[in-house]
């Protein structure tokens, strides 16, 4: 068996009981609603030993293909590999997304400390036809109605905390004068504290919320006086599930849905302090709205 069968075999084997519901879903006629977005973050897959990784993937796509309408845009806060962002990491990631692809969802990512970019563009080398918007660097804006999402590219090699490059945030800079008037949410997946770009954000009217994954706990805190949101993973460790994002020309109201929670010694609760179904029904019950001025 070839490398590419292998995987294939993997993403079968491990998921088989979901795929015939994603048949089911797929085969319904369902709209699709540029107001809705998806948000995934620190997916981890690999392969064998990622076996909960791949199949709570595969259970948030399913969710995700059962809403009525579905949302136009998947975005994926980083950490889309498990450990060192392999070819053969992407290419059981080509296998689980294309579900997403098949329903019409557009999908984008941005880079974690697990991804490397150079193989990620070998997997997805049409994601790289057009010109970069950074030199070096994964970033993309994803337009809907009401607002954009600006993805940054807080990859640091050879280090687990992220930055964002000079480069970069010059290019944020000029690219926020442009939101005068539609709002718009900026991220990547490592936290505000990691990327030191505060003062650029506050200083864009149509700034408003940071976006970030990393610390695989969902949570809503304001830092340095700007509203943030830090997304759960899909299935590592942590709080376990993913969030949708629902906007109007007033509005956007981030809705969680988790439904685990995992100790690891690398989280930052620890496994006493909690009882999870308690735990677990509290920040589900955390919906933040934030308004457009």
């Amino acid at each position: 068996m070839n490398r590419r069968d292998f995987l294939r075999a993997v993403a079968v084997a491990t998921v088989s009981s979901q795929f015939v519901d994603i048949g089911k879903l797929l085969a319904e006629d369902v709209p699709i609603d540029e107001n809705i977005v998806a948000i995934f973050s620190d997916v981890h897959l690999y392969g064998s030993e990622t076996v909960q990784q791949v199949v709570r993937f595969n259970q948030s796509v399913c969710k995700v293909l059962a809403m009525n309408p579905r949302p136009a845009n998947l975005l994926i806060y980083g950490d889309v590999a498990y450990d060192q962002g392999t070819v053969e990491n992407y290419e059981l990631f080509r296998e689980l997304i294309k579900p997403i692809e098949a329903a019409g969802i557009n999908w984008e990512v941005a880079m974690g400390n697990h991804d490397r970019l150079e193989n990620f563009r070998q997997v997805f080398p049409q994601r790289f036809e057009r010109k970069a918007l950074v030199e070096g660097r994964y970033v993309n804006i994803v337009e809907t109605p009401h607002a954009d999402f600006i993805l940054l590219d807080s990859y640091l090699k050879g280090q687990v905390r992220g930055e964002i490059s000079p480069e970069q945030r010059e290019w944020l800079v000029q690219t926020l004068k442009k939101y005068d008037d539609k709002p718009v949410f900026v991220g990547c997946h490592h936290h505000l504290a990691d990327t030191k770009i505060g003062d650029v954000l506050k200083a864009c009217p149509g700034f408003v919320a940071y976006l970030h994954g990393h610390l695989h706990y969902y949570r809503t805190p304001v830092q340095e006086e700007i509203k943030t949101i830090c997304f759960p993973s899909v299935g590592h460790w942590g709080d376990m599930g993913f969030m949708t994002a629902r906007l109007t020309d007033k509005e956007a109201t981030f809705v969680p849905d988790l439904d685990a929670y995992q100790w690891s010694k690398y989280g930052y609760v620890k496994e006493p302090e909690k009882d999870v179904e308690s735990y677990l029904k509290a920040l589900n019950e955390n919906s933040p709205t934030f308004a457009f001025s």
